[in-house]
C-alpha cells in the first residue's frame, strides 16, 4: 500500500511547487508583461475596426495614470504629466489606424523586482512600427524600464521608460 502512495505524494510535491512557483508575483507580472505585448501588436491584414479598437485591448494592463518618458515621449505630450488609460488607448487606436503595422517580437524579460504592491520590470523586444509610406518611426530594441502596480487586484502598468538602439 505504502509503495502506491509514493508516487501520488511526489506528484502532490510537485504540483504544490510548480503553483507555488507560478502564482510568485515575479512570474504573474511577467505574464502580465507579455500579454501586454502580444495585446499591442497590429497584424498588417488586421481590418479597420480591429484597428480602430485596438486601444481597448490595452486597458486591462493599464493602471488609471500612466506616465511614459522616452525619445518620443514629446509627442504625447508633456513628459512630467501622466496619462490617463483612456488618453493612452485613444492615442493607440489612433497610431493602430495610421500605421500599416506594428510588431513587437523577442520580448526578454531580464528582473523584475517586486516591494509591496509595486514592481519594477526591466526588459528588451523588438519593435517595428511601419507606416503606409515605408517610414519606420520606431524600429529597432527597446530597453524599457517599467513600473507596475496591484490596482484592482491586477498587475497593471504605471509607468514605462525606454531608449531604443539598433538591431545587431
Amino acid at each position: 500500500m505504502r509503495r502506491r502512495l509514493v508516487p501520488i505524494v511526489i506528484l502532490l510535491i510537485v504540483a504544490a511547487a510548480f503553483a507555488w512557483w507560478w502564482n510568485r508575483p515575479e512570474r504573474v507580472i511577467a505574464r502580465r508583461v507579455a500579454s501586454l505585448f502580444e495585446a499591442a501588436n497590429i497584424p498588417g491584414d488586421m481590418s479597420p475596426i480591429g484597428r480602430g479598437t485596438r486601444g481597448e485591448a490595452l486597458v486591462p494592463f493599464l493602471t488609471k495614470k500612466i506616465s511614459f518618458k522616452g525619445p518620443n515621449a514629446a509627442s504625447l505630450g508633456d513628459e512630467d504629466e501622466p496619462k490617463t488609460r483612456e488618453e493612452v488607448s485613444s492615442l493607440y487606436s489612433w497610431v493602430a489606424t495610421a500605421c500599416r503595422s506594428a510588431t513587437v517580437q523577442d520580448l526578454k524579460v531580464e528582473d523584475v523586482t517586486v516591494s509591496g504592491d509595486e514592481a519594477t520590470v526591466n526588459a528588451t523586444i523588438d519593435a517595428l512600427i511601419e507606416m503606409p509610406n515605408q517610414e519606420r518611426p520606431v524600429d529597432g530594441i527597446q530597453h524599457l524600464e517599467m513600473t507596475w502596480a496591484k490596482e484592482e487586484g491586477k498587475w497593471k502598468m504605471s509607468g514605462a521608460k525606454w531608449r531604443e538602439t539598433p538591431r545587431n
